[in-house]
């Protein structure tokens, strides 16, 4: 069984694009309020980390990101599969005998996908 998961993490002290971020600091707390209203304690963050909460980069907030359900696949000889000269990046899944390819131009946009390979359910990240 065989599963790549790519994950990519960047953590900055110094953060030109921090404008607007709105932060609240109290009874000794940092927080970090998102575009949804949510707030995020980064306490920890200042205090043994040395970040700033100014500088925080952060999203939209949790959940509104579509995740894909129950993907559908195009197989060889199908419209829409790729040529053999084709060239873009996947994600790759061999599980259980099963391999399947998931575009990083369609990831990208979803971050998740969540799929069933007998007999498991998994999510494919990016």
């Amino acid at each position: 069984m065989s599963l790549l998961i790519v994950a990519v993490v960047v953590a900055s002290c110094d953060n030109p694009f921090s404008s607007g971020i709105e932060v609240k600091r109290e009874n000794g707390r940092v927080f970090i309020v998102d575009d949804t209203g949510k707030e995020w304690d980064v306490t920890h963050a200042e205090e043994n980390y040395g970040l700033k909460a100014e500088n925080f980069q952060f999203g939209l907030g949790p959940f509104a990101i579509t995740p894909i359900q129950d993907p559908q696949f195009v197989f060889e000889g199908e419209p829409g599969f790729p040529g053999p000269d084709e060239t873009f990046l996947v994600i790759g899944v061999d599980m259980n005998g099963e391999k399947r390819a998931y575009p990083i131009s369609v990831l990208s946009r979803h971050e998740v996908t969540n799929e069933f390979f007998d007999p498991a359910h998994v999510s494919v990240a990016y």
